[in-house]
């Protein structure tokens, strides 16, 4: 008798685990871009281990975070979202941190451009080839007199995600600059960065397009983990 309870007892519980939920599945889609308040730019970040929007959606009792990324571009797309009320949250990126109470995402295709403080803008940027070496020169703007910059650094990579976290290791002191202690921006002053392409000839040994990028660290305090602030991307055929 036992073994026959522990069948039938076996078989219902097969039954019920094979069924088909009823939730609804994702009904939203939400993308748009994170700008310069001042300039209208993008501001690009990584897009491994960079800024993220981090969202708390309404109707549970202790929700939990989302994290959505943000591209390099600075523009983000998620298409698997709930049509909900949301709290947006904006920190331990590269721009100053807020909050965005009650955002509304509706049934379909949602569309935002959030506009942002960035911490650091990398200006004048130019980044070239010549006599075997690439040269990066280029300004600095702080968004707010407390901000100061601990590090610059020249990046390259073999495709567009270039940054902090996706690089070569490249040999050579001349790409990047730590300041110790963190140096005042001033937007007169030029800096300039390089990277020897026959001293790295074991990384640009093919004949292709290879991605570079100048990144610029703040050091800025109360405000979080502080992540690198971004040139446009340079595409140089090698």
């Amino acid at each position: 008798m036992k073994k026959i309870l522990i069948i039938i007892s076996c078989c219902l519980f097969a039954l019920t685990s094979c069924e088909i939920d009823n939730y609804d599945g994702p009904n939203a889609s939400f993308h748009g871009s994170i700008k310069d308040a001042e300039t209208g730019e993008l501001v690009g970040t990584d897009i491994q281990n960079g800024s993220s929007i981090e969202v708390y959606e309404h109707g549970f009792t202790n929700p939990a975070a989302q994290y959505w990324a943000i591209k390099n571009t600075g523009e983000f797309r998620n298409d698997l979202v709930f049509a909900a009320t949301y709290d947006i949250v904006f920190e331990n990126g590269n721009f100053y941190p807020f909050t965005v109470k009650d955002f509304v995402l509706k049934s379909g295709d949602n569309s935002h451009d959030f506009e942002v403080t960035p911490y650091i803008r990398v200006k004048n940027a130019n980044v070239i080839k010549a006599d075997g070496i690439i040269t990066a020169t280029f300004s600095l703007a702080a968004s707010k007199p407390e901000v100061k910059v601990k590090e610059i650094q020249l990046f390259a990579f073999s495709d567009q995600w270039v940054g902090n976290n996706v690089k070569f290791s490249i040999t050579g002191d001349n790409c990047k600059k730590v300041f110790s202690p963190s140096e005042e921006i001033g937007t007169s002053k030029t800096y300039t960065l390089s990277i020897d392409l026959n001293e790295n000839s074991n990384i640009f040994k093919y004949s292709k397009n290879y991605y570079f990028r100048i990144g610029a660290l703040a050091d800025v305090s109360g405000v979080g983990t502080v992540r690198h602030n971004y040139a446009p991307l340079v595409v140089i055929a090698l």
